[in-house]
């Protein structure tokens, strides 16, 4: 299984969701994506959730507790 990564710096928005697309066409099956994003931009991470879902993925989120960033763990279902 290989873990994909991806860091989000800025706010959420059309250039994250095009980021996301490059880079879920390369995840496989039983494959995890982790996409990190500061804390503030959790709030407009939905988009992020919406493409996941639509392409196959389960989705969990996660608050770093000491790291004050926000983790989109996806999994691509099998």
């Amino acid at each position: 299984m290989v873990d994909r990564f991806i860091n989000l710096n800025e706010d959420v928005g059309m250039d994250s969701s095009k980021e996301l697309k490059d880079i879920i066409k390369d995840v496989g099956e039983g494959e995890e994506l982790i996409i990190t994003m500061d804390r503030n931009a959790a709030d407009n991470s939905g988009l992020l959730f919406d493409m996941l879902k639509e392409n196959g993925f389960e989705v969990l989120p996660k608050g770093g507790d000491d790291d004050d960033k926000y983790h989109i763990v996806a999994q691509r279902k099998k």
